[in-house]
């Protein structure tokens, strides 16, 4: 299995994301959040599957979901989400706004670093 900086990261990263959406599902304040309350167990079976094994298959669903966190985000704090008001940004939505672009990003360096480490030697059918 390669371990990679950018998949530990995206790991560290994609259980950081999950354990705040059960924290914001709980509700801080008076503040609940339903989207939360959903993409918090994907959030956490999906860094346990990341955990486990560097994959399409586990990586795919890290970014599917955090993908869905951060467009949720954007749109709650351009136009609202539907049914609500707009809202303003606070540490809640930098929080995920910063760790999602983070996961993000580590996955982008951990393909890399992958298809570095792949092409190390010469060509497979090179004479």
């Amino acid at each position: 299995m390669n371990h990679t900086r950018g998949w530990r990261t995206a790991t560290i990263l994609m259980t950081l994301l999950g354990l705040c959406q059960v924290w914001w599902a709980g509700g801080i304040g008076d503040r609940t959040s339903v989207s939360a309350a959903i993409l918090a167990p994907l959030s956490l079976l999906s860094a346990l599957a990341l955990s486990r094994v560097n994959a399409l298959e586990t990586r795919l669903p890290v970014v599917v979901v955090t993908g869905a966190q951060l467009c949720l985000t954007v749109l709650a704090l351009t136009i609202g989400l539907p049914g609500q008001v707009r809202h303003d940004i606070d540490v809640r939505a930098g929080i995920v706004l910063a760790v999602a672009m983070g996961i993000l990003v580590a996955i982008e360096v951990d393909r890399r670093e992958r298809a570095r480490s792949a092409w190390a030697g010469p060509a497979p059918y090179a004479r």
